[in-house]
């Protein structure tokens, strides 16, 4: 589906919806990295601790069963984090191959770069393009173990049964021998998670936005982006975040080729969704995808976790 397609049937649905993966374009990847570095968007911290702090003990964990482990990251972006988890690795198996998975192309390339420069030894594979379908190409192990990343918290863009139906595609690829490690941002004080999503320099603001200038750049659209503005909910029931775009009046915005949207006063897209798990969502998780959890290694303040499953033999 192209962006133009995508964009008309998003509008067309009730209530209305976008990807938040047309979020990054130039822009939106610059607006990214400055929320990553916001005082408020803890998620990085949080993981790095965890990736500093317990990463010897991952790998001493997987090397109880496996002397030749390939690290396998889906979503694996510029490296910045794993290269630090995997210079932890190197000591303790003979051979540590790691497989990248990305999107982009260019991020990938500078993922190697920078894995050269610190893990000189590591042997990279890359593979661009949606890892839902990458990840059906990639052949097995042939000796070793295979352990799956999908760190950033990036299951939160899933609720528990998705989850389970994403864990069981990445199990296509895996033995009863292998691993999946997750990290999960775990429920907290809501204040604590509304603000992660509504800082106080309106970084995120824009960055929603942004995806509004981008329809407006790449579909010649004439949306007047003033008349929007974005608001995060957070729900402690269900530990689910989600971000909307508001149209703040009555109007209508035209596309090109002459396909045009009305909007109520107050009528919301919907973009995104970060959900925040609590332990037994995760316990759930596991046993609706047949799995189970090996180990779970935790932050500091043992409100984010890195947790290793396995499949169920």
């Amino acid at each position: 589906m192209t962006f133009l397609e995508h964009v008309k049937d998003g509008l067309a649905k009730n209530p209305k919806k976008l990807s938040s993966r047309y979020f990054y374009d130039a822009t939106g990847d610059a607006l990214f990295q400055k929320i990553m570095k916001l005082e408020e968007y803890y998620l990085p911290r949080f993981e790095m601790d965890i990736i500093t702090n317990k990463s010897t003990q991952i790998a001493r964990d997987l090397a109880k069963e496996h002397k030749h482990i390939e690290v396998l990251e889906l979503g694996a972006g510029d490296g910045t984090k794993t290269k630090h988890m995997l210079k932890a690795f190197m000591p303790h198996f003979d051979q540590v191959d790691y497989v990248a998975m990305d999107i982009s192309d260019n991020i990938l390339k500078t993922n190697e770069a920078e894995m050269k420069i610190i893990i000189p030894d590591l042997k990279q594979t890359n593979y661009a393009g949606d890892y839902f379908e990458t990840y059906k190409s990639v052949p097995n192990v042939k000796a070793g173990g295979r352990l799956v990343l999908f760190l950033g918290s990036n299951i939160g863009n899933f609720i528990v049964d998705d989850a389970a139906e994403f864990f069981k595609f990445i199990q296509t690829k895996l033995t009863t021998q292998d691993y999946l490690l997750v990290a999960f941002d775990l429920a907290k004080h809501p204040r604590r998670i509304i603000a992660a999503y509504d800082d106080k320099e309106g970084v995120t603001k824009h960055f929603n936005l942004n995806l509004l200038t981008r329809i407006n750049r790449e579909l010649g659209a004439d949306i007047d982006v003033s008349k929007f503005d974005h608001y995060p909910f957070y729900n402690p029931f269900t530990g689910v975040t989600s971000s909307q775009i508001i149209s703040l009046e009555k109007q209508t915005i035209n596309l090109e080729g002459g396909y045009s949207v009305d909007f109520d006063a107050f009528e919301a897209i919907h973009t995104e969704v970060s959900k925040k798990y609590f332990p037994k969502d995760i316990r759930e998780l596991a046993e609706k995808a047949d799995m189970h959890i090996a180990k779970e290694y935790f932050n500091a303040t043992e409100d984010y976790v890195f947790t290793l499953f396995q499949p169920n033999a």
